[in-house]
């Protein structure tokens, strides 16, 4: 019998607290307590609480041996089995790992029990208090868990074999080119028998099409006890190279068999690609100079904290790469599968050690290191991953300790494609554009580096308050603030606003000295420092895009992302009395009630596709009566796109749409869709503001249910520039959900605004 996966994620009992509290019935990924939309400024729960579930070990599997991982628990966890302790962690962002086959018990129950503690605590990275802190630390077994039972004849587990640039499977790369492609695959193997195995090990390459396109086989005798390294070198003919417009993806199926038996098998999705980042050309992505446009991003959500399923994760790596983003960082290791996401979706990675203006010699320091090792063996083989941040965020750290992260990175990584960056540290990368009284409070003297002959990324821009104490600047502004807010932030982002120094888009695409950039953040999220959120970004809290997100998707091409066409205008009796519109076309025209008012180019800026601004529209156009402007995008004289814009009139009815963006609802119990709720007038356009006052109920009938209630403010719940949103929650029973959206208080008048219903399906799991 080969290797058996199975998730662990359904069915765990949840205490909260010192355990006075009666438990309840929970499903992973789950956070400790749901919280308001807005919970910064310390809303969230921080503390102890307990996870714990029954398992029946068959018999059958005595002589296997059993391995638990869990891909995320907040804070110090302990790992209990049959209430002996296992193993304790001390990173809420890096997975914690066990085998545990000598606690089980064969044929009987046995009590898996994981304790949290969420708490602040300085000797656990990232360390610095929450309330200090800009992000949160949310609570629970946040992440997947997942349970492997192998043959003591097995693939090691790369976070327990404790070998440096080993264990499990390690896939590098050489000799790439478009014509061919070494693929170099190095596996680690143990043999837990007592006498010597003899056995074949067999390495394939799969394409999408799951067409063999390379292989290798070796025969191998292991003794009683004995763990080797096994390598081989692979070659592929014309291979599909990754890259962020060709994110092409192979697979390794690693096995292990003698004579028709097969002990192990795994399987590691890659990507073929090579890149050198150098300090005048960028980066040469598969020998192509480019420079990446990027954001930085939390992953967080309303009312679950961190504890985002598999498929929301997935909808924001999609929107994000829609926006034209083509890199990500945060300040911690992202989940496996928002990683295996951005594989599939083009989105490059920057993967950083837990940390953010923190550090401490001792205890900390020591974790801090075991944190780079772990998220390098854990996350090494996706094509994704671009650069490791070893460094911590913003933090004043002894020369020493710099030197030790940066070398334990290339320590296991050995490899040419293995690159470090940070603000100021012996990194291959630079960062530019910091703050550098963040990194030497002591007041130190501040040396970066040679910025002129070493590459450089700018990891953050944009984001610079006006008011440091006071945090407001043009670019945080609430979508509900409307079309004035919003168009001020594309100003900042540009650099068009007085307060936007050198940190602003058109500095980034112009400087050729820089091989990418990262906007922060790309969507808002709650903090524990300040008592509103960091209202920054392309997407609101609830992934409703603001002018920012259509401005940046201009900035593609139309051959990568289509025709990108967006009237940033309400076309409303406050609205502004110039027309933007963002495309990335070459002309636009601009039509009133279809009599064309006129033609126009792109603003004269120095950006790849400058928005488009009519002057004077709603002085020279808009009379007291509503009325239709209509934009169409040109291409080589040819109509390309059009878009129509109506004055919105009065609140008619609601409009309800889930954001599945063709990723299904899976009936586990904890997958989640947003669904929006749009009021509308007449003609189905959006009401923005003025019906931003009056609550909206959400219900739901069938195999689904509403995350949150009255309590935290989810339902019934205000729109916000006329759109509600809510979270649905799945069931364990695939089958049809209905949600019912209405005006929280009855409207018995004829014109009072009509409910909507959506019908959709779960889907088994």
């Amino acid at each position: 019998m080969t290797r058996i996966i199975e998730k662990l994620n359904n069915d765990w009992s949840f205490q909260l607290g010192d355990g006075n509290i009666q438990a309840k019935k929970v499903h992973l990924p789950h956070t400790v307590d749901l919280t308001p939309a807005i919970s910064s400024g310390g809303v969230n729960y921080q503390g102890t609480c307990t996870y714990y579930k029954e398992m029946m070990m068959s018999e059958v599997l005595q002589d296997k041996k059993v391995i638990l991982e869990f891909d995320g628990a907040m804070g110090v966890s302990k790992l209990f089995v049959n209430g002996q302790l296992a193993r304790e962690h001390y990173c809420g962002y890096t997975p914690l790992v066990q085998d545990v086959t000598e606690l089980l018990k064969w044929g009987v129950m046995n009590e898996i029990r994981v304790e949290l503690d969420n708490s602040d605590n300085e000797d656990v990275p990232p360390g610095k208090p929450q309330h200090a802190l800009d992000f949160t630390y949310d609570g629970g077994l946040y992440r997947e868990a997942r349970m492997h039972i192998v043959d003591p004849l097995h693939i090691t587990h790369a976070l327990l074999a404790e070998e440096v640039a080993g264990g499990g499977i390690f896939v590098s790369y050489k000799e790439v080119t478009k014509e061919s492609a070494i693929v170099h695959i190095k596996t680690h193997v143990k043999n837990e028998y007592r006498e010597a195995k003899t056995f074949t090990l067999t390495q394939q390459i799969v394409d999408a099409q799951q067409v063999c396109v390379g292989t290798s086989t070796q025969e191998v005798t292991l003794q009683g006890g004995e763990a080797q390294h096994f390598e081989c070198d692979i070659q592929v003919d014309r291979p599909q190279l990754w890259s962020p417009e060709t994110p092409y993806l192979y697979q390794v199926i690693t096995q292990l068999n003698e004579a028709g038996k097969v002990y192990d098998e795994v399987t590691t999705t890659i990507g073929i690609r090579t890149f050198q980042f150098t300090y005048d050309q960028g980066i040469l992505f598969n020998e192509e100079p480019r420079r990446l446009s990027g954001a930085n991003y939390h992953a967080s959500h309303v009312y679950i904290g961190n504890a985002l399923p598999e498929s929301v994760l997935r909808r924001d790596a999609l929107k994000l790469r829609q926006a034209g983003f083509k890199n990500i960082r945060s300040h911690y290791p992202f989940a496996p599968g928002f990683v295996q996401a951005c594989n599939e979706y083009g989105l490059t990675l920057i993967v950083s050690a837990p940390g953010w203006q923190w550090f401490k010699e001792g205890i900390f320091a020591e974790r801090a290191k075991e944190n780079v090792k772990d998220m390098v063996r854990w996350q090494r083989n996706n094509p994704a991953i671009i650069i490791w941040e070893p460094m911590l965020n913003e933090s004043y750290m002894s020369e020493s300790f710099k030197v030790d992260l940066h070398n334990i990175v290339h320590a296991e990584y050995p490899y040419n494609d293995c690159y470090t960056a940070s603000d100021n540290g012996p990194t291959d990368i630079l960062y530019k554009e910091f703050d550098e009284n963040m990194l030497d409070p002591e007041g130190e003297e501040y040396v970066q580096g040679d910025v002129e002959h070493a590459p450089v990324w700018v990891r953050e821009y944009n984001d610079r308050p006006d008011d440091w104490d006071n945090q407001s600047c043009a670019w945080r502004v609430p979508r509900g603030w409307g079309e004035e807010g919003m168009l001020r932030a594309v100003d900042r982002a540009l650099g068009l606003d007085p307060q936007s120094r050198r940190q602003n888009y058109i500095n980034m695409v112009n400087d050729n000295k820089i091989c990418g950039y990262g906007i922060w953040p790309g969507i808002e999220h709650n903090r524990g420092y300040q008592v509103t959120p960091c209202w920054g970004g392309t997407l609101d809290l609830y992934r409703v895009p603001k002018f920012t997100y259509y401005f940046f998707q201009s900035q593609q091409d139309i051959e990568e992302a289509g025709v990108v066409l967006f009237i940033a205008n309400y076309w409303s009796e406050i609205s502004s009395d110039d027309v933007t519109v963002y495309s990335n076309a070459e002309r636009v025209r601009l039509y009133h009630n279809d009599e064309l008012v006129e033609e126009i180019g792109a603003d004269d800026l120095a950006v790849k596709h400058p928005p488009f601004t009519f002057k004077n529209i709603r002085t020279r156009c808009k009379q007291r009566e509503r009325s239709i402007i209509k934009v169409e995008a040109l291409v080589g004289g040819e109509v390309v796109a059009t878009q129509v814009r109506k004055s919105p009139g009065v609140q008619r009815s609601l409009q309800l749409e889930a954001d599945f963006m063709d990723i299904p609802l899976r009936a586990d119990g904890s997958d989640l869709v947003m669904v929006y709720c749009k009021v509308v007038d007449d003609v189905g356009n959006v009401v923005p503001m003025t019906a931003d006052k009056y609550p909206i109920r959400f219900s739901v009938e069938g195999e689904g249910e509403i995350v949150g209630d009255d309590s935290i403010g989810a339902n019934p719940i205000c729109p916000e520039g006329g759109i509600a949103a809510v979270f649905v929650r799945a069931t364990t029973t695939a089958g049809t959900i209905k949600v019912k959206a209405q005006m929280h208080w009855k409207q018995n008048a004829p014109s009072g605004v009509k409910p909507a219903e959506l019908v959709f399906e779960s889907v088994v799991k």
